[in-house]
């Protein structure tokens, strides 16, 4: 069982999946074994470019195979909660990207009753970064989390890209528009920092959106117990800024690459391609002396992928993950209801 490698099959060709492909094959654990796309050419000129071993022309026939212990979902948000069932059912794994969709908590309860665990794609939660940084907050060297401020945003390349051509600014592939796909990254930063307890209200403040009425832009106030609070914003009108402040009663933590890990270095292809980083943060204390922190730097891909599949591999399933998802979900569509109720207090 040690010398064992998780064998992964992915559903769809998303952009993302050749991030995710590529941290497959890096990990040491897990070994990617096939792609299914509604086409068999399209699966196939895939599994060629991302050296693939197999490629499939249906979604059900990946899941018909015993051999695969773990499915990748990157299909598009509305599609994702019937392949998330459908694989549990299967006794597949599930790695499924984000954001989540309304429903997810059936999704979820059918991944339990079936024994298998649910993650969602949030790549930076699963740095050594994040690892370090949590365990300052939890031994207290900030103090109490008071106040997080946090931003994932950069300019559309272009007007097409802007008015729907690109799945993010178009609310029928991403029914939050880039409130979902932007959105869920200072969403989940918030939430970790407050180590997932639910916000008693919150409010979206701002709201842009374009000729098809998806959500380009926004941002937000969320109001938690005891005069706690977190402020973001999103979208792709404003220039590239993946940034959180966790700030305490006795310092603060600074990251200014969130998602990519690649530093303010103009590297956009972070995003897409395989990359080392999330190296530095910063501490500071309650006098305002920030320390640049170092840590060893990692693939946030890779180390995602070797997690779930140490998981797997031990078959002691992590409730922590599905909750956290679920918290990160709530206080999304909480968020979501109130743009589309001009911007109403949602309590929760």
């Amino acid at each position: 069982m040690e010398n064992r490698k998780v064998r992964w099959g992915i559903i769809g060709t998303a952009e993302i999946a050749t991030k995710v492909v590529a941290g497959m094959h890096d990990a040491e654990n897990a070994d990617v074994v096939a792609v299914a796309s509604r086409s068999l050419d399209r699966a196939q000129a895939w599994a060629d470019e991302h050296d693939v071993p197999q490629a499939l022309g249906s979604y059900d026939e990946l899941l018909a195979d015993e051999s695969i212990d773990g499915v990748y979902i990157p299909v598009p948000t509305a599609l994702r909660n019937e392949w998330i069932k459908k694989a549990a059912r299967a006794g597949k794994h599930v790695y499924a990207e984000k954001p989540l969709a309304d429903g997810i908590e059936e999704a979820i309860d059918v991944c339990k009753e079936n024994g298998v665990q649910f993650m969602d794609g949030t790549m930076w939660l699963h740095s050594n970064r994040t690892q370090d940084i949590e365990q300052r907050i939890a031994n207290g060297d900030i103090g109490d989390v008071r106040r997080v401020t946090s931003a994932f945003t950069f300019k559309a390349p272009n007007k097409e890209w802007y008015e729907g051509g690109n799945g993010r600014t178009d609310k029928s592939r991403e029914p939050m528009g880039c409130f979902g796909d932007q959105g869920w990254y200072p969403i989940s930063a918030t939430m970790w920092s407050f180590g997932y307890e639910l916000p008693e209200r919150v409010q979206m403040t701002f709201v842009s959106k374009n000729s098809i009425d998806t959500i380009v832009a926004c941002g937000g106030t969320l109001w938690f117990s005891d005069g706690r609070m977190a402020t973001f914003d999103a979208g792709c009108e404003l220039a590239h800024r993946s940034q959180v402040e966790t700030v305490g009663d006795a310092g603060l933590i600074r990251i200014d690459d969130l998602v990519g890990g690649q530093g303010r270095t103009g590297n956009f292809a972070a995003y897409g391609e395989r990359f080392t980083g999330s190296s530095h943060y910063v501490l500071g204390d309650a006098d305002g002396k920030d320390t640049e922190q170092e840590v060893e730097p990692c693939d946030h891909v890779v180390k995602l992928v070797e997690k779930f599949s140490n998981i797997i591999l031990t078959g002691e399933i992590d409730d922590q993950w599905p909750k956290r998802s679920l918290a990160c979900h709530r206080v999304m569509s909480a968020l979501f209801e109130s743009a589309e109720s001009n911007g109403a207090v949602i309590s929760l």
